[in-house]
């Protein structure tokens, strides 16, 4: 399935889940992670892995940012070349610092994922401008 993008969002992911109510819940539950992140134009998709829910979003050059939340929190690592494993770095983890009102420290998250991109080789146009095209990846 090929989704249009919507106007200034990076567009949804290229596979047959995107019709899926099961994919489409979770999507919803983790929209206040992935629409930022859509808006700095990066690709994203969710997906359940061992014992945590999982956001995948792709920068322009292709690697990984991963997103795995939790009840305890959040940790966001950055993995080059993507889906490799070979260099992972942490960009951001709350998992320490618990969250009293259920937002699990999204803000940071996203500042976090911000300043790994303004300091990435091929810096991202602004929010709102995302480039034309974009990574898209299958649910695992």
């Amino acid at each position: 399935m090929n989704t249009p993008p919507t106007p200034g969002l990076a567009p949804l992911p290229d596979h047959r889940n995107t019709r899926d109510p099961q994919w489409l819940r979770a999507w919803a539950r983790f929209e206040h992670v992935t629409t930022p992140l859509r808006q700095r134009g990066l690709t994203c998709d969710v997906d359940y892995g061992l014992d945590a829910w999982i956001v995948y979003a792709w920068p322009p050059d292709q690697d990984a940012v991963v997103i795995i939340g939790s009840d305890d929190g959040w940790m966001v690592t950055y993995e080059t070349p993507a889906e490799d494993r070979s260099s992972m770095t942490v960009l951001y983890d709350s998992r320490e610092r618990p969250d009293l009102d259920g937002s699990t420290h999204v803000a940071d998250l996203i500042t976090a994922v911000d300043a790994h991109l303004r300091t990435s080789a091929n810096a991202l146009p602004p929010p709102g401008r995302p480039r034309s095209r974009w990574p898209s990846r299958p649910l695992s």
